[in-house]
């Protein structure tokens, strides 16, 4: 399935897939490790290939000719529970125990400035992450429309990406929503800090402990981006123009008499869509940017057979692009 859950813990509120444990309060590190289902770690594994082989009449192949050799120059990631190979890394890897990551938090809870909201493996012990609720961290944007900040650390088992240390204003539930989270890290949306998988990996993970402290600048300005939005007033054909600038539609579209599908939808979920008619999301452009990106994540593409494919595009693909399209135009409307 598109979330890719192997294991998880969610406090208070469930996830959206309905899946992992949900605890009735933030955990401590023990506790917080176990209901994740990761306690368990990772060694590295010699490599070897297996070379040549005489092909028989039957399509086998003979065992006596095949030749084993030694790949010094890699090593298997093998998870210590199972024996599962999660990546082949290079030499100079070191990995990131999940102990290791989870302990990084301890200092943030014992000042009362976080605690765990969340954690799990993903795509079967490949990715791992630990979310942490950044205490005090949450605004308004109007009245009884709200954002929390976030505080993320991902980590690849399979060697596909460094530590990733970052604020986030997502909720990460699954891996869809931790690549969104990524994604906005890599567009400047979101402060982060990335740790190399070397020999100072450990080290290089306790330097990153300022990125904590520029969550608050971070989630300011996000708070901010989010108020000019909703301080924006629609003119009438506002929606339609920002629908249009956002899917870069032709100005001659409506001339020829053609109109973009996404349109009506979009237009539904301006009025329809959870929260779209609070006072001061409706008629402003974060009432518009809230209804492209519902559209995006729950509308766009929808097929009976095809949810996978859309939640993808959604979070990987077109979809992300929209939705950060989205944001860049209600900010400069």
């Amino acid at each position: 399935m598109a979330h890719h859950v192997e294991s998880a813990f969610f406090t208070r509120v469930p996830a959206w897939h309905k899946l992992g444990v949900l605890l009735p309060e933030a955990p401590t590190i023990p506790e917080a490790v176990r209901a994740a289902g990761l306690d368990w770690a990772v060694r590295l594994e010699p490599l070897a290939a297996v070379i040549g082989g005489r092909e028989l009449a039957r399509g086998d192949i003979s065992p006596l000719d095949l030749v084993v050799s030694n790949v010094d120059t890699h090593h298997a990631v093998v998870r210590g529970t199972d024996r599962a190979v999660l990546g082949v890394v290079g030499a100079g890897y070191r990995p990131l125990q999940n102990a290791v990551a989870f302990d990084f938090f301890q200092p943030f809870l014992d000042s009362g400035s976080c605690e765990l909201e969340a954690a799990g493996s993903l795509k079967g012990g490949k990715r791992v992450w630990v979310l942490a609720r950044l205490n005090g961290a949450q605004a308004d944007i109007v009245d009884r429309d709200s954002v929390r900040g976030y505080f993320l650390l991902s980590n690849a088992h399979d060697g596909s990406q460094a530590v990733r240390c970052q604020f986030t204003t997502i909720r990460v539930v699954c891996w869809n929503t931790l690549s969104r989270a990524d994604r906005r890290a890599d567009a400047g949306l979101e402060d982060g800090t990335r740790v190399r998988h070397t020999a100072g990996v450990e080290e290089g993970l306790a330097l990153v402990q300022k990125t904590v402290d520029m969550a608050a600048k971070t989630f300011t300005a996000t708070v901010e981006g989010f108020r000019t939005m909703a301080a924006r007033r629609l003119p009438v054909d506002g929606l339609q123009r920002y629908v249009d600038a956002v899917l870069d539609v032709a100005p001659d579209t409506y001339t020829h008499g053609k109109r973009p599908r996404a349109y009506p939808q979009i237009l539904s979920a301006y009025y329809a869509a959870p929260g779209a008619m609070l006072p001061g999301v409706h008629g402003t452009y974060w009432g518009a940017y809230n209804a492209v990106t519902d559209w995006v994540d729950h509308v766009r593409g929808r097929r009976k057979d095809d949810a996978e494919a859309r939640l993808d595009s959604a979070w990987f693909g077109d979809g992300d692009r929209i939705k950060r399209r989205a944001y860049e135009v209600a900010l400069a409307a």
